[in-house]
């Protein structure tokens, strides 16, 4: 039988039907290649710039601070055209062609981003170098002569360091709107990089500009400040680093710097608790028992140097009947800095005191030396003072002076609290106030308190471990494993040193009172000493939780705690990927903490990125390192790609 005309087109029409999927089906992939190949083209044509940019800018930074401003100012110029050439490509016809395709074109985007973020730090680099530059020594012109802080310069530079802060602000905001996904792990790393950078910059420049502003009042413009130093000595532990020992007044007249004689913290009046006024409730519930801010052997017993240093000035006012202006608290790891640049000074009965043997000779050797503790107090205080004084009146060495004390006040070694809000807020700003509180990410930190009044912090070794497991939502399981090894002597060492000075105690043992910060909140799952399940006192403080336990390791022997605990709220991100954040609160000794921090990502994903170099090994990442007062890890994780597209275009339909 014959088809009908009207069979006919119902049986040619599959062939047509399949030509067209066929057509779309090429279209696609045409249009996917044309797209591939115009950012291909794109990031060809940029990359070489981006690279050349930031190898000017890191050798604009590296001259800028050995003092070489003609050095700096033409690398941040080659940074300049770099970057500029790089955002005219990426901006142009074919870079701007790529960046219009969604998802597609985020390559191009994080890129000319990258670019336009690196004009602006080129931007602000050239205010910083040119105002430093109108001054007649550069860098070292910022550092004392004579005994005299030079104001009017800070004065003049704060002008400059603020609108170099307004640019890195910009270049920070610029990269935080860029997208990080859908694009090849280099560029996103690179975008991530110069994020962290953007806003690490931004946030120092604040910070300096904070105190420059404040500079003149802080160095007594408007009448003489006059500031209690204090002297840390970590052979026997306190929060804030160690036993206050020792005190002078620092006064800033004009500029013009004194430092007077120092004398023992036992000269200054204690007072039964309550009596002084606490900087807050917390420190009232928590460090009343031990004297709070009546005893100046304990007052500092809070990690928290900003209350440590508002009871010590309470203190004074009430003893001394004097109102002093703010804290300098220092360690001997700050005078081995200072003693670097000075050269040695020479100390009767105890000889050269130089860099090298600053902190052995004033954490323990002087306690052999000098009889009496009064004795040894005064002499090592006033070496302190003269360390002190012989830096400030220094003419030379501007620029290695300045580095001196911008390392021991990185590193926690020098802390400083001013009751000036503009010089205390550019301390916080910086990171470098010593303050407790609750970070934005999960936070872990131990603090000894030397619990057996002897010096034997100076044969203690500790090492934390902290393991960390994501996942859930937003949450964690940290485990921190606190080791403290006591190579302590039984004898050969004066009792003032060994002891014992606690009932039923022996020589060289070591009694710490060991607290673990952690994130709130903090569920405690688990708690050991050596291996035995124990129970631990519980509180917090400024919002912080933490875990404490009390025990003695004997001379010889070394003491483990380990705590488990659960915490929410810890990361960002979702099934997809995230990022996690951690600040490390670190408590200076005489032997740094050996610190290694484990983090896993959530199941399914991997480690894809690290603000500091860290070993990672699919979803897990090792750093091992010994923290300053506050250091900050941040990793990135990511789940395979194909997952993250389907988990991506799926979320918003089935939630």
């Amino acid at each position: 039988m014959e088809p009908t005309s009207q069979e006919e087109p119902r049986e040619l029409a599959a062939p047509a039907s399949k030509h067209r999927w066929r057509w779309i089906i090429a279209g696609v992939v045409l249009l996917l290649l044309i797209i591939v190949a115009l950012e291909g083209i794109a990031l060809l044509g940029a990359r070489s710039d981006l690279a050349d940019g930031r190898d000017a800018l890191q050798t604009a930074r590296r001259a800028a601070l050995a003092g070489d401003l003609e050095l700096a100012r033409t690398s941040l110029d080659h940074a300049t055209a770099s970057f500029t050439s790089a955002s005219d490509g990426l901006h142009g016809p074919i870079g701007t062609a790529a960046r219009l395709v969604p998802w597609a074109g985020n390559s191009a985007d994080a890129a000319a981003a990258i670019a336009d973020a690196g004009t602006m730090l080129s931007a602000a680099g050239g205010r910083l170098v040119d105002g430093l530059g109108e001054l007649p020594d550069g860098v070292g012109s910022l550092a004392p002569h004579s005994g005299v802080v030079p104001l009017d310069r800070y004065a003049a530079l704060a002008g400059s360091i603020g609108a170099a802060h307004d640019d890195a602000a910009q270049a920070a905001a610029t990269l935080a709107a860029a997208p990080d996904s859908f694009m090849p792990r280099v560029i996103a790393r690179a975008r991530w990089d110069a994020e962290a950078q953007a806003d690490r910059l931004s946030m120092d420049l604040d910070g300096v500009a904070s105190l420059l502003r404040g500079a003149p009042a802080f160095g007594g413009t408007e009448g003489p400040r006059r500031y209690l130093v204090l002297a840390q000595n970590p052979a026997e532990l306190r929060g804030t680093g160690g036993i206050w020992g020792a005190y002078a007044i620092l006064t800033l007249d004009d500029g013009h710097a004194r430092v007077s004689g120092a004398q023992p913290t036992q000269t200054l009046r204690d007072f039964p608790a309550g009596r002084v006024p606490d900087p807050s409730e917390d420190y009232t519930r928590n460090y009343d028992q031990y004297g709070g801010a009546g005893s100046w052997q304990n007052m500092n017993a809070t990690p928290d140097m900003p209350a440590a240093a508002q009871a010590a000035l309470a203190n004074y006012a009430k003893g001394e009947g004097a109102h002093l202006d703010g804290v300098f608290a220092v360690d001997p790891f700050a005078l081995e800095s200072l003693l670097a640049v000075t050269g040695p000074i020479e100390v009767p009965g105890a000889g050269s005191i130089t860099a090298d043997n600053v902190v052995d000779e004033t954490t323990n050797r002087a306690y052999s030396t000098f009889q009496g503790p009064t004795q040894r107090k005064d002499v090592l205080g006033s070496a302190a003072a003269t360390v002190f004084a012989r830096f400030l009146g220094m003419d030379e060495h501007g620029i290695a002076r300045l580095r001196a004390i911008s390392t021991a006040v990185a590193e926690g070694h020098l802390r400083i609290y001013s009751t000036d809000r503009q010089i205390q807020s550019g301390l916080t700003t910086l990171g470098v106030d010593g303050g407790l509180g609750q970070p934005a990410g999960d936070v872990m930190g131990v603090t000894v308190n030397n619990g057996s009044g002897s010096k034997i912090d100076y044969y203690a070794t500790r090492t934390v471990d902290y393991d960390v497991q994501l996942g859930g939502d937003a949450e964690s399981i940290g485990t921190a494993t606190v080791t403290i090894a006591n190579d302590a002597p039984t004898k050969g060492q004066p009792r003032y040193v060994l002891g014992p000075f606690l009932d039923g105690a022996k020589a060289g043992d070591d009694i710490p009172l060991t607290t673990v910060s952690c994130h709130a909140p903090c569920e405690l799952q688990s708690a050991t000493r050596d291996g035995q399940a124990i129970g631990v006192t519980d509180g917090s403080e400024n919002g912080v939780p933490w875990l404490r336990d009390y025990r003695t390791i004997p001379a010889g022997d070394t003491g483990t705690l380990s705590l488990v605990w659960r915490s929410s709220m810890v990361w960002e991100g979702n099934s997809s990927g995230g990022s996690y954040e951690l600040t490390l609160l670190g408590q200076p000794t005489v032997r740094p903490t050996d610190t290694t921090v484990t983090i896993h990502a959530p199941a399914g994903t991997r480690i894809v990125w690290t603000s500091t170099p860290m070993a990672v090994d699919g979803g897990t990442a090792t750093w091992h390192g010994s923290p300053s007062s506050a250091t900050t890890l941040e990793v990135r994780f990511q789940a395979p790609l194909p997952l993250r597209l389907f988990r991506d275009v799926t979320r918003p339909v089935f939630g």
